[in-house]
């Protein structure tokens, strides 16, 4: 499959990757080692959803379990 390519316009404040076209969730980091997230597709805001409830649940419940 033939991806778009990527260029700045396809980035919202030069931080947030967003292309619908583009069917990939993780891209390449524009520069540097590592990927973005494509936030143009649903999977992606479900998973940044993830990564700050899950750490976030794990502190609170013990915290609030104690008192």
């Amino acid at each position: 499959m033939d991806r778009p390519k990527r260029n700045w316009k396809h980035y919202k404040w030069r931080l947030f990757y967003y292309n619908p076209d583009d069917p990939s969730i993780f891209v390449d980091k524009q520069f540097g080692i590592g990927w973005d997230l494509n936030f143009a597709h649903r999977k992606s805001w479900y998973l940044m959803l993830f990564l700050i409830l899950f750490p976030t649940l794990v502190v609170l419940i013990p915290v609030l379990l104690i008192k």
